[in-house]
């Protein structure tokens, strides 16, 4: 059984689908950092996805009691395991959360009915051991308070990517799923790019909020764009707050930078002006958060 006291605070990365978070997670893998043993091949980790975006929350916003039970059986999956440790009540939810994922259930949420069962059957994992750990999967922004509240010292690295981009992006799960966590409304009868880029904005914003206000010095937010652009500035940052030397060199091959430049082609008018406006505010202050990051 591994001694509580060795659990070092878990490093976690998020932001909207299509961000560019997989560069990140393998940052974390770079670093050292146990990302899970169930990941697929964007890294994202397939036991948050099986816990957090369960088909009820896409429904009605979820109860933070519910969500603290979700970090509690995470946190344990990834440090001393839950084989031998679930409740009969905890038995129960993971059931119910297997029976709704594919291939027997319809939620189509990007995890399926064996992930449960790899995560009901965890034994002790390298976070229990002493070792560095963390995750990447996008949604987890959205969880970030009850994760922070409940996860002692837990730091977050938030990957925001050009928000007129990221309009015309073909990932539109989460604006799909959680708009009405932001009082955003899914068949409010816009286009698809608007929609998309009123989540992002709403998104964002919330985020960089909760950072400023409840983790400063625990929480960085990555420009994408500018870090495939300016890997030397963002680089050695990233390596900081990781706790690794800043002079640590970049991995061949991590950085290769795709759909960068989609929205140039496109007819931005389409956005009403205090939109496009409110895009523009969040990039530039993406760009200069470091200075109030405590990093």
């Amino acid at each position: 059984m591994s001694d509580p006291s060795l659990i070092i605070p878990p490093v976690a990365i998020g932001g909207l689908g299509g961000s560019g978070t997989r560069v990140f997670a393998a940052s974390l893998r770079h670093a050292g950092l146990s990302i899970g043993p169930d990941v697929n091949r964007a890294l994202d980790n397939l036991w948050f996805t099986v816990l957090f975006k369960r088909a009820i929350w896409a429904q009605s916003v979820p109860d933070p009691t519910d969500i603290a039970i979700s970090v509690d059986l995470f946190q344990r999956a990834m440090t001393r395991g839950l084989a031998g440790n679930l409740s009969g009540q905890e038995l129960a939810l993971l059931d119910q959360l297997a029976a709704d994922l594919p291939p027997g259930g319809p939620w189509n949420c990007g995890a399926r009915s064996p992930d449960v069962t790899r995560l009901m059957a965890a034994g002790e994992q390298p976070g229990g051991q002493g070792q560095p750990w963390g995750w990447k999967e996008p949604n987890t922004h959205l969880f970030l308070p009850q994760l922070n509240q409940n996860i002692d010292g837990l730091r977050y690295i938030h990957v925001m990517r050009n928000g007129f981009d990221m309009a015309f992006s073909g990932n539109t799960w989460q604006a799909d799923h959680w708009a009405h966590h932001y009082g955003l409304s899914p068949t409010s009868g816009d286009s698809v790019p608007l929609h998309q880029l009123r989540y992002w904005v709403a998104a964002n914003r919330r985020a960089l909020e909760y950072g400023r206000s409840h983790m400063h010095g625990r929480f960085i937010v990555v420009d994408y764009d500018d870090f495939c652009a300016h890997p030397d500035v963002h680089w050695p940052r990233l390596q900081r707050f990781l706790g690794r030397p800043a002079d640590t060199a970049i991995p061949d091959g991590l950085i290769a930078p795709s759909s960068i430049g989609r929205s140039k082609p496109q007819d931005l008018s389409i956005f009403p002006s205090d939109l496009r406006d409110a895009v523009r505010a969040l990039q530039t202050e993406a760009r200069h958060y470091p200075a109030n990051s405590g990093v």
